[in-house]
């Protein structure tokens, strides 16, 4: 009775988005995923009693194609365009993202003296490295040790040397003045990465925009991708998990088998390559086709047995460090604060309905993350946050609002003990803390909340080490070596076996872009074999 033309193991938002390709080519298909609801931090989690939501806060990311093509307004997803797109946090004064550029412009001349114009430069510098290295991200990832040789001007060979090789605070010290401007496109860059600023290779997180840029093509000049500072795309009305309830109906409009509760223990593979799959329990699930979108490293060294593929290649995956640092805090509050050093043009309902952020300057990354790596949580947190009851009012039954925040760097492993019930509140508090100099008095609204340690996160999402992203993302964890080069095009040497999760190109986010590319591939290969020969 289990068997199907393909099975996609995990159910995280790439692997309802694989599934929902697949089904709608009319594959029988079959999603499996080992939690009790699909979708993963994409999905909705009950964080406090009766108040469901996602771990994850922003669709700025979000691949339009997977939304137009799988028609997921049909399926109930809707976007408030909100304006500005977001807020961030500086002890001078909010700086506010609106969408008018002109207003943004002014801001960044307040910060110093030409810095609009040197904003404006390195965006439109990065923008043209991307077109003319060519590469998308809606397509297989190139080699990337033959990058480079794509390119002649000598400009975009010294913008491709900072970016690839430098550090991202080599390339905004360069380019920019202000700490604040540069705190503005470093959390961009590394919002998630437990790696410092200073780390070569830590700029490539500014190209992902102009790489989404060369797939969307000549779009409209407001669209998503063309805003530096993301966060155009909207806010998804019931928060991100409206995006996986969409998924869910797109893949059971397409005849998907959506199993949950159902764990997969290892991959079968015989002779002719991949067979299916079996649970635990013993039940299997056949089929000549099989996509992982988990983590990598848990599919190599948890569902593969050492004859699936060369021992190389799994040696080579399992060395990827999942170095994670996610901490999380869900508020339930009766009423909002007015935020504080807001400009004066700003209307204060607007500002807060959009995401707002924590981070004042390259320096206080660099010391979030090296605290982090010496087992230490922040004095200072990172932070991304969001009230999605604003646009999303329906998430509560009565007056009270939801704030959820994402916090950064939590270390995994501190080093005087582990993670307990006094450690996860001390650190939650410190957040607090910092929340209470964009809204003052906050602490004392709250008549719910709680707070998720990186082991706690890791435990619910099976997340390895709270790293969101399926390992870092650096140009020698990226392209053509994401997750490694023998498995980074989709394929596998196992005949039927792909991968086409967060660990493979074009990487982590809630994009839906790897696998979307999964369920390319594997409509590729299945018209090959379809094709007459002659």
């Amino acid at each position: 009775m289990n068997h199907y033309d393909a099975v996609v193991v995990g159910g995280g938002h790439n692997g309802l988005v694989t599934a929902a390709y697949l089904g709608r080519a009319g594959l029988k298909v079959a999603l499996l995923e080992a939690r009790s609801t699909p979708g993963g931090p994409c999905g909705g989690y009950e964080f406090l009693p009766g108040r469901r939501l996602a771990f994850t806060n922003s669709p700025g990311s979000l691949n339009p194609a997977v939304v137009a093509e799988l028609d997921l307004a049909r399926h109930g997803l809707r976007f408030v365009r909100v304006d500005p797109t977001v807020v961030h946090h500086f002890d001078e004064g909010c700086f506010v993202g609106w969408r008018d550029q002109a207003r943004v412009d002014a801001q960044l001349e307040a910060f110093a003296p030409g810095e609009a114009a040197r904003y404006r430069a390195l965006i439109a510098g990065l923008e043209r490295l991307g077109a003319r290295l060519g590469v998308r991200l809606d397509t297989p990832p190139p080699d990337p040790d033959h990058l480079k040789k794509r390119l002649s001007d000598p400009v975009d060979l010294r913008l491709f040397d900072a970016v690839f090789d430098g550090s991202l605070t080599e390339l905004l010290d360069e380019h920019l003045r202000s700490d604040r401007a540069k705190a503005l496109l470093a959390l961009l860059a590394l919002n998630a990465q437990l790696v410092p600023p200073s780390a070569p290779g830590t700029a490539v997180g500014l190209m992902m925009r102009p790489f989404a840029l060369a797939a969307a093509g000549a779009s409209a000049p407001d669209a998503a991708e063309r805003t530096a500072l993301r966060g155009s795309t909207g806010l998804p009305v019931g928060s991100m998990s409206a995006i996986v309830d969409a998924l869910t109906g797109a893949c059971r409009q397409h005849g998907v088998d959506v199993r949950t509760n159902t764990p997969v223990a290892r991959v079968l593979h015989g002779p002719l390559g991949v067979r299916g799959v079996v649970t635990p329990a013993g039940e299997e699930f056949t089929a000549p086709r099989v996509i992982s979108t988990v983590n990598p490293v848990h599919l190599f060294r948890d569902l593969l047995d050492d004859g699936a593929m060369d021992p190389a290649v799994r040696d080579g995956v399992l060395s990827t460090p999942m170095r994670g640092s996610a901490f999380k805090l869900v508020l339930e509050v009766d009423s909002l604060p007015s935020y504080a050093g807001l400009p004066k043009d700003a209307d204060p309902d607007a500002v807060r309905a959009c995401q707002f952020r924590f981070g004042s300057s390259i320096a206080e990354v660099e010391r979030a993350v090296r605290a982090a790596l010496d087992g230490r949580a922040s004095a200072e947190p990172l932070m991304w946050g969001l009230t999605p009851t604003l646009t999303s009012p329906a998430l509560t039954p009565g007056t009270t609002q939801l704030i959820s925040v994402n916090a950064w760097h939590a270390p995994y492993r501190p080093h005087d003990g582990p993670w307990n019930a006094r450690r996860t509140e001390e650190f939650g508090r410190r957040c607090l803390a910092r929340l209470d100099a964009l809204m003052p008095g906050i602490a004392d609204r709250i008549v719910d909340s709680r707070f998720m340690n990186p082991v706690d996160i890791e435990a619910e999402l099976g997340l390895l080490g709270s790293n969101i992203t399926h390992g870092d993302m650096l140009p020698a964890a990226l392209f053509g070596a994401r997750p490694h080069p023998s498995v980074a095009g989709y394929r596998t040497p196992l005949r039927g076996f792909y991968l086409g999760g967060s660990g493979t190109w074009p990487g982590g986010y809630v994009t839906g872009t790897p696998g979307r590319n999964a369920a390319t591939t594997v409509l590729g290969d299945l018209a090959h074999e379809q094709r007459p020969h002659s």
